[in-house]
């Protein structure tokens, strides 16, 4: 079968399940606005890049169509690349896209007979949701109403798709209940067997470490510095932890940048402010940035506790990879968390808004060994139901059900 795969980045979502539909014989095109990464040769993965003509959500625009601007434009440059693939004689049976970025929007007006699968990741509410979360009460109107103005693009690809995928029944929960029915629960998975063998190799020691068996290593992940991950929380609660424990070092990896929501309105960034505001020590906080996988392995191999929050919004791959690695958690009590952690069970959950009740509760467990270790064992048995293997099965059958009806 012929594929058709498209995100806005390369190959984000898609990272397994590209190379192992080659694998399986099919035939793959990744067409991507962001082209960062480049497919292994074995993969045989051709990549098509897509530009927009023009940026989009100008000033001039309705603040609520802004975005949809932006999704016009990429869903533009996506069909003036795919008409150019058509033109060489190369039509998919089946296209694969991702929803949110607009590269979706007209390509089965290229490819009218092709069948589509939409990933969709996030349907906007301004009740229950991360952004009256975030600000404790309700939602001033303007905001709430252009939310739902957002949600227009989602509908758009939602109404012309054959299947719908989401990753978690916490992400299912936030579409309408009338709209469920067209979408399944698909998590794309994580490489449960190699994180699960972490614990059992050596690594190279992080230099920034002391060499003593007697230190304690609390270990904090998010790809930016952020409201929505509890950046501000998870720092002051550190802070406190290590006045406390003097043996205490933290690992934190990650880019100083707001990947999701607002920037702090005083024009500096989050990392700015924890450095120094809050009276984290310097010596004992080591800022790694972004990791490589070998580097990201080894910091979860030597965790003690690793420390993990959110809003109620898209759960992180980095806490699914923490249980695999066997690491002892402590997170926050909110709904994605909730839907893969049980508080006493396989971690300790706790409130995103109180530090004091997250630093008591990462103490609690760097005090007690034998808790760490049950709990990183019950949560590295958890990590299966979200494994790779599982992911990719699941979507075999869902193409296995439009090869058998094609």
């Amino acid at each position: 079968m012929r594929i058709l795969i498209s995100h806005h980045n390369y190959p984000a979502q898609f990272r397994r399940l590209a190379p192992a539909l080659v694998e399986a014989g099919h035939e793959v095109v990744f067409l991507a606005q962001a082209l960062e990464w480049h497919a292994p040769e074995s993969h045989k993965i051709r990549l098509l890049g897509y530009h927009p003509h023009r940026g989009g959500g100008g000033e001039s625009l309705h603040p609520y169509l802004r975005r949809m601007d932006s999704a016009v434009l990429a869903g533009q440059a996506a069909y003036r690349a795919c008409s150019k693939l058509k033109a060489e004689g190369w039509e998919p049976d089946c296209v694969i896209n991702h929803v949110g970025f607009g590269n979706g929007l007209y390509i089965s007006d290229v490819f009218p007979l092709a069948r589509r699968i939409c990933l969709f990741e996030w349907y906007y509410n301004a009740v229950g949701s991360d952004v009256d979360f975030l600000r404790r009460g309700a939602v001033e109107p303007d905001r709430a109403m252009r939310l739902r103005t957002w949600n227009a693009q989602t509908l758009l690809e939602l109404a012309h798709c054959d299947a719908g995928v989401v990753p978690t029944d916490w992400q299912l929960s936030q579409f309408p209940q009338h709209l469920r029915s067209r979408l399944q629960v698909i998590h794309e998975g994580i490489d449960v067997d190699t994180l699960g063998a972490l614990r059992e190799k050596t690594f190279e020691p992080f230099s920034c470490l002391p060499q003593s068996k007697n230190i304690e290593v609390l270990t904090y992940v998010s790809r930016g510095f952020e409201e929505y991950r509890g950046f501000p929380q998870a720092m002051e609660a550190i802070a406190l932890l290590q006045k406390k424990r003097p043996s205490l070092h933290v690992l934190v990896a990650g880019a100083d940048i707001v990947a999701y929501g607002a920037n702090r309105s005083d024009g500096r960034t989050w990392g700015e402010w924890a450095k120094t505001e809050i009276g984290l020590d310097p010596v004992r906080t080591h800022w790694l940035g972004m990791l490589q996988d070998v580097d990201y392995w080894r910091l979860l191999a030597i965790s003690d506790v690793h420390f993990y929050l959110t809003v109620p919004f898209v759960l992180s791959w980095s806490l699914l990879e923490a249980m695999a690695a066997g690491c002892s958690i402590v997170a926050s009590a909110t709904p994605p968390v909730q839907e893969v952690l049980r508080n006493g069970e396989n971690a300790l959950l706790v409130d995103f808004f109180e530090p004091n009740a997250q630093a008591e509760a990462i103490g609690s467990l760097l005090d007690d060994s034998e808790l760490r270790q049950r709990f990183g064992a019950a949560a590295k048995l958890a990590a299966f139901a979200y494994s790779s293997d599982r992911g990719l099965a699941a979507w075999n059958i869902l193409l296995e059900g439009f090869q058998a009806t094609s």
